[in-house]
């Protein structure tokens, strides 16, 4: 049985490798840190079994098996998760996992167990089908699939379009996005004469759809760009709608760039809201430098949205905000996504403060849908507003309290209990854990890892120390365990944060 193990915690995957190393009846295939790498290697490897985390970065676990069940994959997929609350285990599941473990409780035999079962099951069926993609809708997946990938195109991507029914010539190849919001019900009009050959059309991102084709030989170069130009001038009036377009390519394995550049040509217009035409304002090279630097910034503000509160939460999103129209982050899907997990941190938090925030199932509508950056920051701020408590109501009053909160503070490096330090304040500690949950607004177990977790960002930040060892000096003596609680808090794990400021 073929393994593909999925996950971007490096301790986590050199486990998995030493326990299925173990199997006799496993075989692994390869090791991925995100869902795009790992689809790299399905293409190469057609494991039988994937292993896979579900919060990553560049392609999460949900995003992954989407791309799996869009490619037909009969592989049998187990995910790993950290997490108490199991929203995202359910969808996983209804997206076509097979099962799930929680990696706090991943031991050895638990693991072989349930490689020997699904061993098993493999080999009392059949999985040498080919995915089946005589329908419309599985063929504009596979179409949507491969050319939303950022590498170069291989033969076996052009023959599987081919197999879609998508004809190329090797010329003038071009992409044009819009936002799925101004579309009319009927989809696009298109110009009734030009020398544009429209070959594809399909749903690029939740927000984007995009459409691809190419010009006739007979142009030149610079008759190609002004019809391009010209072009999509004519699909912005004609439908009023905001355009983004690529530059114009000969290769065929370039594909997917230029549709990642029309995008990115298109993210121009979330920030000006016009309904006009964008054209590339950067070349590919400098388009992903600014990507991986934007990467960095969606971290470090995730992670500092964690560490503040009150009204020094609102101020860091209307900092975030402010900033945004000077770095023109283009690639706006991941902002929104962004956007919407801080809406979800802030109602959390305000539940837990007795906040009840108006209109909820609307903002998260709007924050889904936006595609201006007007609208990100109306709802942000809107939220922001109501759920957060000025940051004086959170701060103990009583004299025990502030007490147990210095002892934590100058201790958390310890293992400390609820226990100890009530006992350190002369409280009964059922007594002790209610009045410190009303008076800080966060249990003592949930106050504590907070603490520890920043000042580990802190160490993160301002040394070089590794992460094993900080994880020591934060009063985590697992490595691992460290590792999940930080990624369960802030999204990303040690390393990848620490790559961020890199």
């Amino acid at each position: 049985m073929k393994v593909l193990v999925v996950d971007d915690e490096a301790m986590i995957c050199e486990w998995l490798q030493f326990c299925i190393s173990q199997n006799p009846s496993c075989q692994l295939t390869g090791v991925a840190h995100n869902g795009q790498e790992a689809l790299e290697l399905f293409h190469r490897d057609e494991p039988d079994l994937i292993l896979t985390d579900i919060k990553m970065p560049v392609m999460d676990g949900l995003e992954f098996l989407h791309a799996l069940k869009a490619l037909g994959s009969r592989a049998k997929v187990v995910v790993l998760t950290a997490f108490s609350d199991f929203s995202l285990v359910r969808q996983a599941l209804r997206d076509g996992a097979s099962e799930y473990l929680l990696k706090t409780e991943m031991q050895n035999d638990l693991l072989q167990e349930l490689l020997n079962r699904i061993a098993g099951e493999l080999q009392r069926k059949n999985h040498q089908e080919e995915p089946d993609v005589a329908n419309v809708a599985q063929i504009q997946s596979v179409i949507s699939h491969i050319l939303r990938q950022t590498r170069e195109l291989r033969e076996d991507d052009l023959e599987r379009l081919r197999q879609c029914g998508i004809r190329w010539r090797n010329n003038g190849l071009f992409a044009l996005a819009v936002w799925k919001q101004d579309m009319e019900e009927n989809g696009l009009l298109f110009p009734e004469e030009s020398p544009a050959r429209h070959v594809a059309g399909f749903d690029y991102t939740d927000r984007v759809y995009m459409i691809v084709g190419n010009f006739p030989k007979t142009l030149s170069i610079a008759e190609k760009a002004r019809q391009l130009t010209e072009y999509a001038r004519h699909v912005q009036v004609i439908n009023h709608c905001m355009v983004g377009i690529s530059a114009i390519t000969d290769e065929m394995s370039q594909i997917p760039f230029m549709v990642w550049q029309a995008s990115c040509s298109l993210g121009e217009g979330f920030y000006t809201g016009k309904k006009r035409v964008y054209e590339p304002q950067y070349p590919l090279k400098e388009l992903f430098r600014r990507n991986e630097l934007w990467k960095n910034t969606f971290t470090k503000f995730r992670v500092h949205l964690h560490q503040v509160q009150g009204g020094q939460r609102y101020e860091l999103i209307k900092t975030f905000f402010e900033v945004l129209p000077s770095q023109k982050i283009l690639t706006v899907d991941p902002l929104c996504k962004l956007c919407l997990d801080a809406l979800d941190l802030l109602e959390f938090e305000a539940k837990g403060n007795g906040i009840v925030l108006d209109h909820a199932e609307e903002l998260h509508l709007r924050l889904q849908q936006c595609i201006t950056l007007d609208t990100a920051k109306e709802v942000m701020l809107d939220a922001a507003k109501q759920c957060c408590l000025p940051i004086d109501e959170l701060q103990p009053k009583s004299k025990n309290i502030c007490l147990a909160v210095e002892y934590i503070n100058a201790h958390y490096a310890e293992q400390l209990s609820l226990e100890q330090v009530a006992a350190q304040v002369y409280l009964n500690p059922d007594y002790f854990s209610r009045v410190f949950k009303i008076e800080t607004g966060q249990t003592f177990i949930n106050y504590l890892t907070d603490v520890r977790l920043q000042h580990s960002v802190q160490l993160l930040e301002n040394t070089a120390l590794r992460v094993q060892t900080i994880a020591q000096q934060v009063g985590y003596y697992n490595a691992s365990y460290f590792s999940t609680t930080f990624k369960k808090k802030y999204g990303v794990s040690p390393y990848e944060y620490r790559r961020s400021g890199s």
